[in-house]
């Protein structure tokens, strides 16, 4: 008898593909795919290629969908133990298709600036749709063309972004409130090298040296997952660089525009003659970029990029202002004191800023689920600078007579001086190279991802070799001065200056020849940091709904600083230092100070009296202390370890993503160590030899001797240790495609920056006298320990919801370990700890000894709330359409004892806008608002002369503004379109205000920075 058959396990096979943007033929990532009979679900990979295994051996259906494109429904019949293979080519919703469906290119001919703008914003909203955590995303493209000088133009719309100017350009980005430099910025995942900005070394990176090429989209992560470094307390900024694999076509954009500003309108001249030639030039330049993206085959893709831009700041009547009061209402012994206007700044910079581009990145197919990517960009930026300086010293000591109107030196105690000892003119030159490797491997149950970094950042400043001084300083002394016209109009400083010198004779400030020339100054510092790094991280995944990650990552940060700056002291010929008495007037600088002419010195003309009379100019002998100071460097190693999990639930409508993170920071430094005990000689035990009058006898009397023996380079070495464990969790459930709601915890680090841990050791002069600096050894503190905070998070996110696009979040933050100046007193171990002589130590023991340095002093709280919303406006005519409204509002609130020491810390962040979008016309009015933000804390030094003037409790505060701007877009042709962009229309004054709770209204105007309006004009396109 037969037995009947036995029926064995189903037959399965595989269903892979690509899904495409039908209209321009590039490859859509995180589109969604579903097995509608099996409700296996996969997200596209940055190819937009997917594959889902394990399918039944039967006709099913295949659900495809991308938020902003219409969803498309196969059918594919799975062979057994076979693969079926699809391309899914998906339309924008609201595009006019034209031709068949194989076609590429289906657009009419003029849905060109339409599809890039709506396709950008698809991007965006999908990239966040499916993230892991809580983040903000926006695409490049759909923020409108706004050029390739600074990144900051772009990110200063996203929400908890803010900005800090510079007086010029957007500076530096502080993420979450927390400080710039604990704000991260990475490419492609991989950490950015900073040198800091202006003459000091820091984390903090300027926003102009950010490389622009080739990016797709801005990321803002807020809460990490444990695969993502764990420093960024506010969050971490990654820019995204373009996939390229999947392209169907080659394709090559174009860019050629000119920078125009408010005060010189579209002139094409390069405006009033400046100090110097390099800032003087015939005609403005243009701008212009292009890139090519080609495919070469079906497995590799190269895309080449490069750009040159070219942008000069106004000098009519753009200045900077500076005011300094006296902020205390007595002296030091107690006697009332007048609230009275000391010293005025006026200088007005002139700036060329060139920037060039350079980018190549190939992507590689080595096998069918193997990829290799390299990434080259390198941008330098090259800025020319000269400034005219005027300063009014109506009291050096801050003990002026006045009130809110007048201000009057006491008797003749007046100075006035023409330029700085500080640098004005030089060149400074970023050279930014990044370069980056990344191997990505898809198997079905396996995935590893490796990625190994260079990056590195050179910044010069010099003036050797221009033809001109970074500096001269010349003065007029003992005069009678006085101030009138305070707190008259938009100017913080006084309207007019009346000056007599001890005769009673009136002075003219504005004829150069009325000084006598005082100092030169030579400008030379190179700040250097190479950042490499690595990481490895594989997946396994066990079955579809739990998967396990696990990697290793190492980052070593290199930081080399020098500044051996030269300054000279003038003697003349017959020790005659009179302006007048040499060829020192440029009567061709067309600098007005608010309006008033002024014969200035030259220092192209004061160099070339140094080169043809050396001999009338003396090397000071701060030179040696000068290099010796700023020499620096330092080393810090970061190895990490994470182990992640991802778990879908609910019929994969909730993911939940944790686990754990362990980093270990190392760090190493050498700067400078001042020995105001090495002068003096000693005897065989090691004992100061006393002089017999009071102090002790010196083994020199050469002043440049002296200094050598007490500033010694890079004598004081600093390390330190320190690791901890980081954990973190993100769940999201998504009530519908369009509705998804998350809740994230994370503990998070930031670190010191290096001016904390770096700042050498400076020991005292033993014989000093004065009660609050002698005995005050001041050192470096590598000991500090990172702040950290406990991070949570809860959000409602709206996608493509009835047209509108928006998230909502309140967030809270435990900070603990911030920073803070301290005075301890000095221990034998503290001391022993910095390798100071044992004798020098019972010295200072017995003299009772403080030690002042940063330290973690305590805590804090932060509380957010956070919304961003899109909204097209479906209701308005079928010819506005698409119309659409946008907002983003950040409000921050911190609570602690520590509150006060939160600086960059913006309470209330908006912005703004309406686009309006055609197929051949695009227009969009942005606006960005930033309240009044906390910038930095005024250190009161007891012993120091802003001890007189400054009362406790005193910051420098940015001022609320709002910047608004437009820019527009035509196509005259399908690859040619007119555009334009204008930002900070209104050209508002940056202005920043100095104050103690207790200081009143006019006196605390300190800084006004008159901020251009740049407009943008040119011709783009893309083929």
């Amino acid at each position: 008898m037969a037995l009947p058959a036995q029926s064995g396990p189903e037959a399965q096979g595989t269903v892979e593909g690509t899904v495409y943007n039908r209209a321009s033929g590039t490859p859509l990532s995180r589109a969604k795919v579903v097995l509608a009979e099996t409700a296996q679900e996969v997200l596209t990979d940055d190819e937009g290629r997917f594959a889902i295994r394990g399918a039944p051996a039967k006709l099913l259906r295949l659900d495809v969908s991308y938020l902003g494109f219409v969803a498309q429904t196969l059918t594919v019949a799975v062979p057994p133990n076979g693969v079926v293979a699809r391309e899914v080519r998906l339309v924008r919703e609201g595009a006019t298709p034209s031709g068949t469906e194989g076609e590429t290119v289906v657009l009419e001919k003029f849905e060109v600036i339409a599809d890039q703008a709506m396709s950008a914003q698809a991007l965006a909203m999908n990239e966040q749709r499916h993230a892991a955590n809580i983040k903000n995303v926006v695409a490049f493209d759909e923020l409108g063309d706004r050029g390739y000088e600074n990144i900051g133009n772009y990110v200063r719309y996203l929400p908890g972004v803010v900005i800090i100017e510079d007086g010029e350009n957007p500076g530096k980005i502080a993420l979450g409130g927390f400080p710039a430099e604990m704000s991260s910025l990475q490419l492609d995942g991989a950490n950015l090298a900073a040198t800091g900005i202006g003459p000091q070394s820091s984390r903090a990176m300027a926003l102009q040296e950010v490389p622009m090429m080739n990016i797709e989209r801005v990321e803002v992560s807020k809460v990490p997952t444990p695969d993502l470094p764990a420093a960024g307390l506010g969050g971490s900024l990654n820019l995204v660089t373009k996939s390229l694999l999947g392209l169907k076509r080659p394709s090559v954009s174009y860019q050629a525009y000119l920078n125009f500003n408010h005060r010189d309108g579209l002139a094409l001249n390069g405006g009033p003659r400046q100090p110097t030639a390099q800032l003087s030039p015939r005609w403005t330049e243009p701008s212009v970029n292009a890139s090519a993206a080609f495919p070469v085959g079906r497995n590799l893709a190269i895309n080449l990029g490069a750009s040159r831009t070219w942008k000069q700041r106004p000098t009519d009547d753009t200045p900077s202002e500076i005011a300094f009061w006296n902020l205390r209402t007595t002296y030091l012994t107690g006697q009332p004191k007048d609230l009275a206007f000391a010293i005025g700044q006026w200088k007005q910079e002139a700036d060329i800023t060139r920037t060039e581009n350079f980018s190549a990145n190939v992507d590689w197919r080595i096998a069918p689920n193997d990829t290799l990517s390299v990434g080259l960009q390198r941008r330098v930026v090259t800025s020319e600078k000269a400034t005219s300086f005027f300063t009014a010293r109506i009291n050096i000591n801050y003990d002026a007579i006045g009130d809110a109107n007048y201000s009057q030196s006491r008797g003749s105690t007046g100075r006035i001086e023409m330029g700085s000892n500080n640098p004005l003119n030089y060149e400074s030159t970023t050279v930014n190279d990044q370069a980056s490797v990344q191997y990505r491997r898809r198997g079905s149950d396996w995935r590893i991802d490796a990625q190994a970094a260079y990056s590195a950042s050179r910044r010069e400043r010099s003036s050797f070799g221009k033809g001109y001084f970074a500096g001269t300083l010349g003065n007029i002394l003992n005069l009678n001065m006085r101030a009138d016209g305070l707190n008259q109009g938009d100017s913080i400083l006084p309207r007019t200056y009346t000056l007599q010198d001890t005769a009673g004779r009136s002075i003219n400030p504005y004829d150069g020849a009325n000084y006598a020339l005082l100092n030169t100054t030579e400008e030379y510092a190179v700040y250097q940091t190479d950042l490499v790094s690595g990481r490895v991280d594989v997946t396994r995944a066990l079955g579809s709904r739990f998967s396990v990650k696990s990697g290793l990552a190492y980052n070593r940060m290199d930081k080399d600083d020098i500044r051996p700056n030269r300054a000279y002291t003038f003697v003349g010929q017959n020790r005659n230092t009179s302006v007048a008495a040499y060829d020192l007037i440029d009567e061709s600088i067309a600098v007005k100070m608010n309006g008033t002419p002024v014969r200035w010195i030259s220092p192209v003309k004061a160099y070339q009296l140094f080169v043809d009379h050396p001999d009338w100019f003396t090397l000071n002998s701060s030179a040696y202390q000068n290099a010796v100071t700023n020499s620096k460097r330092v080393l810090e190693d970061i190895a990490a370890a994470y182990v992640r999990f991802d778990l879908k639930l609910l019929q994969n409508r909730a993911n939940l993503t944790g686990g754990l993170r362990y980093e270990k920071t190392s760090l190493d430094g050498w700067s400078m160590l001042k020995d105001s005990f090495g002068i003096y000689q000693r005897d065989a035990r090691g004992n100061l030899i006393s002089d017999g009058r009071g102090g002790f006898l010196r083994k020199t009397t050469d002043a440049t001797e002296l200094i050598k023996l007490q500033f010694i380079e890079r004598g004081s070495h600093e390390s330190r240790a320190y690791d901890g464990l980081y954990p973190s969790a993100n769940f999201n459930y998504a009530f519908s495609d369009n509705l998804v709601a998350r809740a994230a915890y994370a503990r998070t680090l930031g670190r010191p920056d290096v001016r904390y841990v770096l700042a050498g050791i400076t020991l005292p002069v033993p014989t000093d006298t004065n009660e609050t600096t002698a005995r005050t050894i001041v050192v470096g503190n590598p000991g500090l320990e990172p702040w950290t905070a406990d991070s949570f998070h809860l959000s409602l996110d709206s996608y493509h919801l009835k047209g509108g696009f928006g998230s909502i979040g309140v967030y809270r933050k435990d900070v603990k370990d911030f920073f803070a100046q301290r005075s301890t007193p000095a221990t034998k171990a503290l001391l022993q700890g910095y390798h100071i002589a044992d004798n020098d130590i019972e010295y200072m023991l017995n003299d009772s000894y403080l030690l002042k340095r940063w330290e973690n002093v305590g805590d804090a709280r932060m509380a957010g709330v956070e919304a961003s919303y899109r909204q097209d406006l479906w209701f308005v005519p079928s010819w506005l359409k698409v119309m659409q409204v946008w907002v983003n509002y950040t409000h921050l609130q911190v609570s602690g004892k520590n509150e006060e020491d939160f600086v960059g810390f913006t309470p209330d962040i908006l912005s703004f806008g309406l686009n309006f979008i055609r197929s051949r016309f695009s227009l969009r009015l942005t606006g960005a608002y930033q309240a009044e933000t906390r910038r930095s804390y005024i250190e009161v030094v007891p012993g120091t002369s802003n001890e007189g003037f400054i009362p406790p409790r005193t910051y420098e505060y940015q001022a609320a503004a709002t910047q608004y701007g437009v820019s527009a877009e035509y196509a005259l042709a399908k690859r040619l379109s007119l555009y334009l962009n204008w930002n900070n229309i209104f050209a508002e004054d940056l202005r920043v205000s100095r104050r103690a709770p207790d200081t009143p209204s006019y006196a605390q105007r300190a800084q006004r920075y008159v901020m251009p309006s740049y407009l943008m004009l040119g011709v783009r396109g893309r083929f």
